[in-house]
Parts: structure tokens; C-alpha cells; sequence
């Protein structure tokens, strides 16, 4: 619409308003709440004046993009320099790689200010009943642009400033959005403690009230939110109750995948066919009279085409690109650049067993290890009950070797792209290593992965997976991208990093060097939300609309089994949750005693298996329960903000010590059928019968 209308039109309704029929003596000049001549449009070029206080608010937002008929969004990231956050030591955050993205997050945290905002008394759906977001008169909502559909989400404010410190509010996706899909966030009808409207700055004052102004930078805005608010009134939310809108648009699959893809794709045709070359370092054989369930652990390395910018591929390294293009591709290093990637194997004494007679069952399983470990991390587990050789290296970019390289992140987020670019590289090399199982001139021909007989350890052309923690973090994104995986078994499992980094309790470690690094409290849930979209290149998060449907190109398309306990304390189960959502797997059923969830409604749209055996994605949660047993806490339900919950027992890892969960794993891994090993009941563990109760720290042993 003309500007000069738009500007018009409001005058014209108040004019008519005033008078009375042909009498224009009783004519009076308008009067607007807000006058647009004193509101501070200095950095409105590369801020939103909308909530000015705080640049890059709100969060996500679309007004940080450019049109750019290139990308499948249409658009492009164009953050300015002058608007980023800085460090204690003044370094703005760098823009270049968040800038190559066409849109953000797909789990984005959205952020905005609201001062003295009281979200019970708003009726805001919380953590607790996410469900409420639905709601037609909701007063946080997030809208489908497209469809007009209406999100599950909820909203929280941030509780790890200092008191007196202000907060932001922080809106969190139920479930992952839509790649390449504009969204619009809505902000109604907010009220502080005291039950009072809270009223909208005086920009967004004068776009929500159409108040005439002669002032460029809010003129340029306007038409923008004359749609938003016309879109809004389709789906019966009216302009003068608003606070607050905006709207974003997710990033396109392509942005997030095209990187890796082509490393994949470009490395397994130039093995024209052929095994990937392995070296072997060194074999350690293990009797079962020794009392070893382990009856071989060969350690090697595979060679693996290097798409980092270093010659050892080591922490600290980027993705090699040859040119400033935004989306250009990772090239090898040096054009032929190769790097000799570590593997362990670990092959159970029932493999040796089970190859004597020529006609093996045994599996070939790749792991994925967990938190800043390594690639002997997790293999001691399970080989002996699932009859399998374990195999794993380790996961560049948060292995124990990127400690440092962590460190340097947290004090500038600047640095932050070294870690989802080297993640990407050790993508790669998990499929080379599992190249190396299926391929028929991989391990198949190698005498260390045959018996003194010759005859072969494992099956000949499978391989499956196992993630632990961070390995299933990463292992919805490897499974994704696997051309080979049938079946992934996803152990302590959740996505989106911002959301889990906050509740975990090792975040305080790592808090003391981000949070004076970013000493603005309201900066740093934004330095999270900024960096997620180039997070996702890795995360679960961003692939999560292609892990268990829709398989990207070249890939295999896996079934997918989920063990989650609850009372985890590093991997919140709303992160969990998250993934179980987003991933459309299905629980089984029931699945808690009563009491032990925090939800109003526990699995909120996640369906329960109705018949066993099941064949589809599925859920396992593992209760420890509320009372101390065994010498060790009862475990605590989920805190209710977003703090660490470091009381009681930490269950993270107890489904690694359920011989029922290995069992599952050993038929999942050779039909993909998921057994019911729960019973009639939920599923419990250590010792827990199901009785149901609280948590008391008082009777903690």
C-alpha cells in the first residue's frame, strides 16, 4: 500500500470521529498517546526500534534479513557489526558465518524484554502446560504464516541473572518448526504482578495505533506490520490488544545440510566403490577365563578426505572454503588433503562364539560417545548381551581434545563456528568408518576381524548405531545423514543445545568463563540463540525434520528406539521431550507412575505404542524413582525454571546399566522390531518397584 495512504488513512477515521455532521466548529485537532517525532531512531538502520533497549531484540526477527533471490528462503541473515553483543574485552560477535544462513533456527529461542511481566498472571502456557499455547486467546502465541496454525510453545523467564537484574522472556518450540516456513510471535494482553495491562513501547506504539509520522526510519516499518497485523486479524487476534509482534523465517534444509552432503557425497565417489584405507595400529586379544567380556579391542585409523582448513584437521579448525560466496561448498584441503582418523574396536567374546561355526549374527555397531569424551568412552557397555563388535571414533569438535577450543568460545562467541565445522568433518569420518564395516573389501578381509578359523566377526554389509548423551545429540544428525544405518538406538537423548545448556549441571563449570565473558544479563540467552542456527549444522535439532521422515538426499532412512531416564541432570527431559516430539516416535505405554512428571499432561503429543511387538520409532523412559535405594538419592522430578538441578540422584546414564534395555537393542538391531520389556508397567530401574511418592532430600541417605 502507498505510504502516503497509510499515513493518511488514521487521520482521516480520527477526523471523521470529531466532527459532528456538517458542523465543523466543533472540530478538534487528534491527539496519539505517543508522539513519533521524540522516539530514538539513531540505530534503527541495524536495531529493531521496536524494543530498542536491547539491539538484537526482538529475537528471532526477520527485520535482521535481506532479500536474496538466491537462497531457497528467499532471504539471508544480515546482521550489522554495530548491533552484535561484546565480550568484557569489547569484540563484537563476528557476522560472516551467522550471515551465510537464509533464515534461523528450526528450535530457535525467541527472546524479547518485557519489563516487570508476571507470566502467571498472564496466563502465559508454561512448562507445565505447553498445551495452553494452542489456545485461541493465548496471550504468548506463535503462528504458522503460512497456514495460520497455531505452535506448541511456552514461556519462561531467564533466572540466572542476579536479583535486580533484569530478565528476558524466553519462548521455547514443544516441537521442531518447519524448515524454509515464516512464523509470526505473538504478544497480548501481558500484565504484571500487579494485574495491570503492560503497555507497548512507543515505536510499536505507533505502528499498533496507525499514528501519522513524518519520520523515515518508522515509515519504513510500517507496511511490514500493517501485514503482520492483517494476517493476525485472519486468526481472530486483533492489532489493539497486542504488545508486541514480529515475525521470522526458519532456515532452509538446504542451508543447514548442503555443507556436509556434498563432503559425503564428493568423498564416497572418489572411492569409485572401493574400501576406505585402513591401517592397523594394534590388536589386544582377551580370554573369557580372564573373566573378559571384551574378546578383542583393535585400535587403527581410517583415511578420510580433510575438508578443514589445517593439514591435521585438529581443534580450531574451519571448513576450507574456496571463496566469500555465502553458500559456497567446503573444498579439500589442498585439493587432495586427507587426514588419518583413530578407531577402536571392541569385539565381545559372543562374537567369537558365534563366528565358530562359519555363520555369524553378530553386528557391527558404531558408538557415539558422550561429552567431551573420547572413542574408548561407552564401549564397555552392552557388546557381551547384544553379541556385537563396538566400534567408534572420536567426535571432533566436542571430544576431550576440543577442551581448549571450548574455552576459547565461551570467551568469544566469535570463534564459535570451529565447533559445528570440525563436527562436520567427524561426520564424515563415522561414515568412512562405517564404510569400512559394509564395504566387502572393508574389515570383512582383514584377519583382525576374523576368528583363528577365518571366519568373519560380524555380518557382512550392516551396520547400526548407538549413541550416548552427546553421541545421541549428534547421532539423530549422523543417522540422518548415514547411508547406511537400518536401525539407530539413541541412548540419554535430546536436542537443542540452548535449550539443554542452561539446565544442565555441568553448565556451571562452563558458566564461569561465559557468563563474565558476556557480563549483560540479558545478552546471554541471546549469545545461545545466536549461535544455534550455525549449532544446527550438527545439532539433532536441525535435522530433525529429516531423522525418522523426508530423507535427505543419498541418505538412508533409519528407525529410530530412544531410551530416556528420567531425573537426567545433564540432558533435561524437556529437551528429551523435545526430540521424542519432533521425531514422532511413539511411548511405551504407561510410562510413569503417577506424580512423576511435572506436565499437566505428561507426553504431550507423543502417542503410546499400542501393540507389541512395535514396529516404528519409539520411546523408553527409565525411572529410578523418589526414594533412596541401594546406597544412592531418590530422584528429583525436573525443575521448573531454568536452572541446573543438581539435587539427588543424577540418572543420566542409568539406562546404560538396564541388561532389559541391551536386550531390546539386540533384537532392534537385527529386525527393527521394539519388544516390550516393560511389562504391563512403566519401566524401572536400580532397584525402583513403581511405589509411587516425592522426593524428600530430608531422608536422603
Amino acid at each position: 500500500m502507498n505510504q502516503t495512504i497509510i499515513r493518511i488513512l488514521p487521520l482521516v477515521v480520527v477526523l471523521a470521529s470529531c466532527s459532528s455532521g456538517n458542523n465543523n466548529d466543533n472540530f478538534s485537532a487528534p491527539t496519539f498517546s505517543v508522539d513519533p517525532e521524540t522516539i530514538d531512531v539513531s540505530q534503527a538502520e541495524y536495531c529493531d526500534i521496536t524494543q530498542a533497549q536491547y539491539c538484537l531484540f526482538p529475537f528471532p526477527n526477520n527485520f535482521f534479513t535481506r532479500e536474496d533471490a538466491a537462497t531457497p528462503t528467499g532471504k539471508r541473515v544480515n546482521f550489522s557489526p554495530l548491533g552484535m553483543p561484546v565480550n568484557q574485552m569489547n569484540v563484537a560477535i563476528d557476522v560472516e558465518e551467522i550471515n551465510r544462513s537464509d533464515g534461523f533456527s528450526i528450535g530457535a529461542l525467541m527472546l524479547a524484554f518485557v519489563d516487570d511481566i508476571d507470566l502467571d498472571a498472564t496466563g502465559a502456557a508454561s512448562i507445565v502446560d505447553m498445551a495452553a499455547s494452542m489456545d485461541a486467546d493465548a496471550p504468548i502465541q506463535l503462528i504458522d504464516a503460512e497456514t495460520g496454525e497455531r505452535q506448541l510453545i511456552w514461556a519462561e523467564l531467564d533466572q540466572n541473572p542476579e536479583e535486580g537484574e533484569p530478565q528476558a522472556l524466553m519462548l521455547h518450540a514443544g516441537k521442531a518448526l518447519q524448515n524454509g516456513r515464516r512464523y509470526i510471535v505473538v504478544l497480548q494482553n501481558l500484565v504484571d504482578s500487579s494485574g495491570d495491562v503492560i503497555e507497548p513501547g512507543a515505536a510499536f506504539t505507533v505502528f499498533r495505533e496507525a499514528i501519522p509520522s513524518e519520520v523515515p526510519e518508522l515509515e519504513a516499518r510500517r507496511e511490514h506490520f500493517e501485514s503482520l497485523f492483517s494476517s493476525l486479524s485472519d486468526v481472530g487476534i486483533e492489532r489493539n490488544e497486542l504488545y508486541l509482534t514480529w515475525d521470522f523465517t526458519t532456515v532452509s534444509t538446504e542451508n543447514t545440510t548442503n555443507r556436509v552432503l556434498h563432503m559425503r557425497d564428493t568423498s564416497l565417489a572418489g572411492l569409485s566403490g572401493a574400501a576406505p584405507a585402513v591401517t592397523i595400529n594394534s590388536v589386544v586379544d582377551r580370554t573369557a577365563d580372564e573373566g573378559e567380556s571384551i574378546g578383542r579391542v583393535i585400535e587403527g585409523t581410517i583415511n578420510v578426505p580433510n575438508f578443514l582448513d589445517t593439514a591435521t584437521a585438529g581443534p580450531g579448525s574451519r571448513l576450507n572454503f574456496g571463496s566469500d560466496d555465502p553458500d559456497a561448498l567446503p573444498e579439500q584441503f589442498e585439493g587432495d588433503g586427507t587426514v588419518d582418523v583413530p578407531f577402536v574396536c571392541n569385539i565381545s567374546q559372543a562374537a567369537f562364539d558365534d563366528a565358530a561355526d562359519g555363520d555369524t549374527d553378530s553386528r557391527a555397531v558404531i558408538v557415539g560417545h558422550g561429552f567431551l569424551g573420547d572413542r574408548f568412552t561407552g564401549l564397555g557397555f552392552g557388546a557381551q548381551i547384544t553379541n556385537a563388535i563396538f566400534c567408534s571414533m572420536d567426535f571432533w569438535g566436542m571430544s576431550n581434545q576440543d577442551v581448549s577450543t571450548i574455552t576459547v568460545i565461551l570467551r568469544d562467541l566469535s570463534n564459535f563456528p570451529t565447533m559445528p565445522d570440525r563436527l562436520q568433518q567427524a561426520f564424515l569420518n563415522k561414515i568412512f568408518l562405517s564404510e569400512a564395516i559394509v564395504n566387502e573389501g572393508g574389515f570383512q578381509v582383514l584377519p583382525e576381524f576374523q576368528d583363528d578359523s577365518g571366519n568373519a566377526l560380524f555380518t557382512s554389509g550392516i551396520v547400526q548405531y548407538n549413541g550416548v548423551s552427546m553421541g545421541s545429540v549428534y547421532g539423530g544428525t549422523l543417522t540422518a545423514l548415514s547411508p547406511h544405518f537400518d536401525y539407530s538406538v539413541l541412548d540419554l537423548a535430546g536436542m537443542n543445545w540452548g535449550l539443554i545448556i542452561p539446565r544442565s549441571n555441568i553448565w556451571d563449570t562452563f558458566a564461569l568463563l561465559y557468563k563474565p565473558s558476556y557480563p549483560d544479563s540479558v545478552m546471554q540467552p541471546l549469545g545461545l540463540a545466536l549461535v544455534q542456527t550455525m549449532w544446527d549444522r550438527a545439532d539433532s535439532n536441525g535435522y530433525a525434520n529429516h531423522i525418522t521422515r523426508n530423507p535427505l538426499l543419498g541418505s538412508k532412512l533409519s528407525r529410530v528406539l530412544i531410551n530416556a531416564p528420567i531425573g537426567d541432570q545433564i540432558l533435561t527431559e524437556t529437551a528429551a521431550e523435545l526430540m521424542q516430539r519432533s521425531l514422532e516416535v511413539k511411548r511405551h505405554n504407561p510410562s510413569i507412575v503417577e506424580g512423576r512428571h511435572i506436565a499437566v499432561e505428561p507426553y504431550l503429543d507423543i502417542a503410546p505404542i499400542t501393540t507389541y511387538p512395535h514396529e516404528g520409532h519409539a520411546v523408553m523412559h527409565w525411572d529410578s524413582g523418589p526414594f533412596p535405594l541401594n546406597g544412592r538419592d531418590g530422584t528429583p522430578l525436573q525443575r521448573l525454571d531454568n536452572l541446573p538441578r543438581d539435587l539427588g540422584y543424577d540418572t543420566h546414564g542409568m539406562p546404560m546399566g538396564q541388561t532389559r534395555a541391551w536386550e531390546q537393542k539386540a533384537v532392534f538391531w537385527r529386525t527393527g522390531e521394539v519388544v516390550n520389556i516393560c511389562g504391563a508397567q512403566a519401566c524401572f530401574g536400580d532397584g525402583y518397584d513403581g511405589t509411587p511418592g516425592v522426593y524428600d532430600p530430608a531422608n536422603a541417605p
